[in-house]
């Protein structure tokens, strides 16, 4: 009994002591809060602002440690991520881009966290806070209008390409990865319409990857399984008519359960500028982004949706170009022929093969702020200088190249 009340005082000595350490949880002053409307405002405080601004309010239960050494963490590293007390200080492309995150974290329970909800009831998310996060983001202006400036650096871009289609390779990711070249030869797994932020994807799969997506071995994915997802502004006409513009970055994503571990088995790397291709970001730290993104899908590998099947309709075939037209997505690939000469500015040579296959549009479900294809309305195929050419075909020969790192 006496052993039982000394081990007894010695834990509350314990714990009284650890009450001392107390890393600092400080407000520092609002330089610029989120201006939105109140009924998002009011979203966003009970469920985001305690750690990610700097308006923390601690509950008692807060105050104790370890829950205490728990939450400082959180804090220091929600603002980190996000801080709606800088809010005005971002760009306001940046500040559109985060609320989209915010909504789908939101959507898939990603955030706020599980254990915060659990304790701070105020902070859970209802599908009515969600129709009201929705429909404002619906309100915010769409990137995708026809706008001079954007197409006449699509233009210009396009003209320097042509001129010199290859470059340098680029300098090491922050994180130490190397540009993967040879991937705009890769297959076309899948595309999106990003119309959250004004882009057209394409992302590319390594024959690992395609392999594995043919077998169903796709959670996990093997290793050794790279993707490359390419990111053009939207172009768009008057008549509504989207093609990709210029091109803004590539981005991998490359299967590595070892050497990756610390990030979610997937090595991630970015290069951004155009076809300056500088590597992203400020430290190595930046794949916490790519983390923090892609964490809803963390019961998918952390692999956003996938087609029902291979978007291209034969191995081998490579990317040309990518648009959207009124609700429907199309995507132009070629043999090695045609593809090496789309991408050097000469003509297709005779017997080379294009494929254009085109898709109705539906709601990504996995993304708010993206359209990706549904059902295939129809394919065809262009061999160069046969019998069967006619007006259409001929509409596919002239279609222009997208821009390729």
């Amino acid at each position: 009994m006496v052993t039982l009340k000394r081990l007894f005082v010695a834990a509350c000595i314990i714990v009284l002591a650890a009450q001392l350490v107390r890393p600092t949880i400080d407000n520092p002053p609002v330089k610029a809060d989120f201006s939105g409307p109140a009924d998002v405002k009011a979203i966003l405080q009970r469920a985001c602002y305690n750690c990610h601004s700097n308006q923390t309010e601690l509950a008692w239960f807060d105050k104790i440690v370890p829950a205490y050494w728990i939450v400082a963490g959180h804090v220091e590293d929600g603002r980190a991520v996000l801080n709606f007390s800088d809010w005005d200080s971002l760009p306001a492309a940046v500040r559109k881009g985060k609320l989209f995150e915010c909504l789908n974290q939101m959507t898939f329970n990603t955030m706020p966290l599980g254990s915060y909800t659990a304790v701070h009831h105020e902070g859970r998310i209802s599908g009515e806070d969600l129709a009201t996060l929705r429909a404002y983001l619906l309100t915010l202006p769409a990137p995708n209008l026809a706008d001079t400036a954007r197409s006449g650096a699509a233009m210009r871009q396009f003209a320097a390409w042509r001129l010199a289609p290859s470059a340098a390779t680029p300098p090491i990711s922050l994180n130490g990865i190397a540009f993967p070249t040879g991937f705009e030869d890769w297959e076309v797994l899948a595309t999106s319409e990003r119309w959250d932020n004004g882009t057209l994807r394409v992302i590319l799969a390594n024959p690992t990857a395609m392999r594995a997506f043919r077998n169903g071995h796709t959670n996990p994915w093997p290793d050794s399984s790279t993707f490359a997802k390419i990111a053009w502004d939207a172009s768009a006409d008057t008549a509504g008519h989207i093609e990709a513009g210029e091109f803004k970055q590539v981005e991998f994503m490359i299967k590595d359960r070892v050497k990756y571990k610390s990030t979610g088995g997937w090595g991630w790397a970015r290069w951004v500028k155009g076809l300056a291709l500088q590597p992203y970001g400020k430290t190595a730290a930046f794949t916490s982004e790519c983390l923090n993104c892609h964490a809803p899908m963390k019961d998918r590998d952390l692999f956003f949706s996938l087609p029902p099947a291979p978007v291209a309709p034969t191995d081998g075939y490579r990317v040309i170009a990518t648009s959207v037209s009124h609700g429907l997505t199309s995507t132009l690939m070629g043999d090695a022929p045609a593809a090496t000469a789309a991408r050097s500015g000469r003509p297709y040579p005779d017997g080379s093969n294009l494929f254009l296959v085109t898709w109705t549009q539906k709601e990504d479900p996995h993304w708010f702020g993206a359209n990706i294809p549904a059902d295939t309305l129809r394919t065809v195929r262009v061999t160069v200088g046969s019998s069967a050419m006619n007006a259409l075909t001929d509409s596919i020969l002239t279609m222009r190249p997208s821009v390729l790192p």
